[in-house]
């Protein structure tokens, strides 16, 4: 027969091991939801991490090979990437903001009237940024498989006429900074700074913690009051790096336009 010792270490190794289990699926299923991708020690690497996460037939694995081999491509490759990451993030960050506002925001009830058609209003408003941030990311995923476009020759007919087409492509390659800087600006950072406040004004459990048992009473509110505070602060941070991030798509914008042959 085992020793009490024995038992008892067992008993903790057996734990520890679920415990391990569990975290480790946890953290898979996380990586999973939120998309991100971990850039690698190598592009190669980085490749094989988004192939993980997105279905790459072998000609798109080898167009992505040939890309990042020279320094335009591999630089068209990093900014893509980090793209994709922050969408993704966004995506996250909404579905969390999603459930919080249906499990833990209730204005009306702070403000003592009935008002079910606001808290159903700020739900679909943070599921519908979802699906903004999801089609984000599948769209700069086609942009990176196919690739940074070639510009066109900036003069026709050995240099003696400009080349309309040129200025055309510039302007085009501009859109998708001009696009991202005003979903960052005009989309997810009011979208973030309202959650924060609505979070702030009207953080409640579904079930009124009173009306619990003691001390599960108790413990569920103070547990709620530290969760929607964290949420509450993470939004605020969001809002502010969305600004940041509206900037830096602006400054990429301009600086295309400076390739314009004017």
């Amino acid at each position: 027969m085992a020793s009490e010792p024995e038992k008892l270490l067992g008993a903790v190794t057996s734990h520890y091991a679920a415990a391990r289990g569990f975290l480790s699926r946890l953290s898979a299923f996380v990586a999973k939801v939120t998309f991100k991708i971990p850039k690698g020690g190598s592009p190669g690497e980085t490749i094989d991490e988004l192939g993980k996460r997105w279905a790459l037939d072998e000609e798109e694995r080898l167009t992505l090979h040939i890309l990042v081999r020279s320094k335009p491509g591999l630089a068209f490759f990093d900014e893509k990437i980090q793209s994709i990451n922050r969408a993704a993030f966004h995506r996250s960050a909404f579905v969390l903001n999603a459930a919080t506002q249906l499990l833990f925001v209730d204005i009306g009830a702070q403000l003592y009237i009935s008002a079910p058609q606001l808290k159903v209003a700020l739900v679909a408003t943070n599921v519908l940024l979802v699906a903004v941030a999801h089609f984000e990311i599948k769209s700069l995923l086609k942009a990176l498989i196919a690739g940074p476009n070639a510009l066109p020759p900036k003069r026709r007919f050995w240099g003696f006429f400009s080349n309309p087409e040129y200025n055309k492509a510039v302007k085009k390659h501009s859109r998708h900074y001009a696009r991202s800087a005003w979903k960052e600006k005009s989309l997810y950072r009011p979208a973030y700074f309202l959650d924060a406040a609505t979070i702030f004004l009207g953080a409640q459990f579904i079930l009124a913690p009173e009306r619990i048992i003691f001390p599960f009473g108790f413990i569920i509110g103070k547990t709620t009051g530290l969760l929607t505070t964290l949420i509450m602060m993470f939004d605020v941070w969001r809002g502010v790096r969305a600004g940041e991030d509206a900037r830096i798509a602006r400054e990429r914008e301009v600086a295309v336009y400076r390739d314009l042959d004017v």
